[in-house]
């Protein structure tokens, strides 16, 4: 072997030594990554370094490369370069192998739902343990990239698709599911309330409790003065519609006084409900002064109100 090494290297063309086994990295093989080439002339060596073996093993895996299917794929490439092999017939090739933990999968999950649910008051769990992966060791260390694409409206159960890059390409996309959960300050019931009791002002008692998606909305401590529990009620639960008898406050023609705020500012002046509505509603009200008409909030039976902020 050491003889024909020596001739071939006095002769013309490339010549390639394939060694037994060979590590690669990054996600693309060539021969020069697993086999010396030598020559005289350094664009046919450059040209046979670069040629394209295909994918690199996976993780766990590995490829056997033959020397005479090699010879046969530098034919169809590089069919006027004349090359030579010596060494091994055949290369056993291994990847270089990086871990992406579970923690940096992670942390980059709760970067992105932070972003999806900036603004809200919400917490958020794997649904299941997640797991570190391996991936080819490449030029620079790996990277993610989490990028929930569709709006999430509500929270619950959250698919988020974890793509691993190796040298900035696409590798491979983990799934991972995740239970969000959002959190209000609302008014809950600080005792149990019977069906046809009307709930009062030391009934409720303001606590941060989960939003329960799909539920209808609570209802504010200023739209349950005077409602009746429509069934019995539970502690620690927020009212919603469906819980109560709303009483109505006004009514369509009634007689009102329309209060507008600004800051420290307070004007007054009558006008007529245009609608039917119960305390905390909005009711359509034309102001006997200008006859313009106003969206304002029933504060009792004869009152309403606009709040222009400070």
């Amino acid at each position: 072997m050491i003889l024909a090494t020596l001739l071939l290297a006095g002769a013309s063309g490339v010549t390639v030594t394939l060694p037994m086994e060979a590590t690669s990295q990054g996600t693309e093989l060539t021969l020069g990554e697993i086999a010396e080439v030598r020559g005289d002339d350094a664009a046919e060596v450059a040209l046979v370094q670069a040629l394209d073996l295909g994918n690199t093993p996976s993780p766990g895996h590995t490829r056997l490369m033959h020397a005479h299917r090699i010879r046969e794929e530098m034919s169809r490439e590089l069919p006027g370069v004349a090359v030579r092999f010596v060494g091994q017939t055949a290369c056993r090739v291994r990847p270089d192998v990086e871990i992406v933990s579970a923690d940096t999968v992670e942390a980059a999950v709760r970067r992105e739902l932070a972003r999806v649910f900036a603004g809200q008051d919400a917490t958020f769990a794997p649904r299941e343990a997640l797991q570190s992966t391996s991936v080819p060791r490449g030029a620079v260390p790996a990277s993610i990239r989490v990028q929930i694409a569709d709006p999430v409206s509500t929270a619950g159960i959250v698919p988020v698709p974890v793509q691993v890059l190796v040298d900035g390409a696409p590798y491979r996309t983990l799934w991972t599911s995740w239970e969000a959960i959002r959190y209000a300050t609302l008014p809950v019931l600080a005792r149990p309330v019977r069906a046809g009791e009307t709930i009062q002002p030391y009934h409720l008692t303001a606590r941060r409790v989960p939003v329960k998606e799909g539920r209808a909305k609570a209802l504010p401590a200023s739209m349950l003065s005077g409602a009746v529990a429509a069934h019995d009620l539970t502690a620690g639960e927020p009212v919603t519609e469906a819980d109560v008898h709303r009483p109505i406050a006004v009514q369509l023609g009634d007689t009102v006084t329309l209060e507008v705020r600004k800051g420290a500012v307070v004007a007054r002046t009558s006008g007529t409900a245009l609608g039917n509505g119960s305390i905390g509603d909005r009711v359509r009200v034309r102001a006997d002064l200008g006859g313009q008409d106003h969206n304002a909030v029933v504060i009792s039976r004869d009152l309403v109100r606009i709040d222009l902020g400070r």
